[in-house]
């Protein structure tokens, strides 16, 4: 095992920028309101985040 493979795990922060790209995109697809678009968009992306959390989290656990 390497001495610095934990830096592996900052590779997961190339996630944040998508997270927020697929938000914003599908919630300007549902809602034209600006002020529904962003609310949706933070609340997509807190569920993405959350869920892609809790995977990772498993997946170092099981492996």
């Amino acid at each position: 095992m390497e001495p610095l493979a934990f830096l592996r795990c900052l590779d997961c922060l190339y996630a944040i920028p998508l997270i927020f790209a697929t938000s914003f995109v599908y919630a300007a697809s549902r809602n034209e309101n600006t002020q529904n678009l962003v609310y949706y968009a933070l609340r997509m992306s807190a569920t993405l985040g959350f869920f892609m959390v809790l995977t990772f989290v498993v997946m170092m656990i099981l492996f």
